[in-house]
């Protein structure tokens, strides 16, 4: 029998994948892009200790999530990094603009 917490962990998981999901594809700013990625790794990370606790390992999924959270850390500062060179470049963390000023400067 599966206890009902980990329905709401499931639950909280697929929520924190909504709304990751969401940020990414609506595309209005590079920040929530990146938070986004965050919600989605938080997500990932969730599922990962909840499938050790059904299969009776959790020392094995605490050690994926910590490599999880690693490799997390390293996106979230070189993606905001890059933000940040977007921002000085063109002024603006708005895709659509900085997708009409590419174009502008093509021609």
């Amino acid at each position: 029998m599966i206890p009902p917490e980990l329905f709401i962990l499931l639950g909280i998981s697929g929520a924190l994948f909504t709304i990751g999901l969401t940020c990414l594809i609506s595309r209005a700013n590079l920040i929530k892009m990146v938070i986004g990625l965050e919600f989605l790794g938080s997500s990932v990370s969730l599922i990962f200790i909840t499938g050790g606790y059904l299969g009776g390992d959790v020392g094995i999924s605490q050690a994926v999530v910590f490599t999880l959270i690693i490799i997390e850390a390293i996106i979230a500062g070189v993606a905001l990094a890059l933000v940040i060179v977007a921002k000085h470049t063109w002024k603006t963390l708005d895709i659509a603009s900085i997708a009409r000023i590419n174009r502008r400067n093509e021609r």
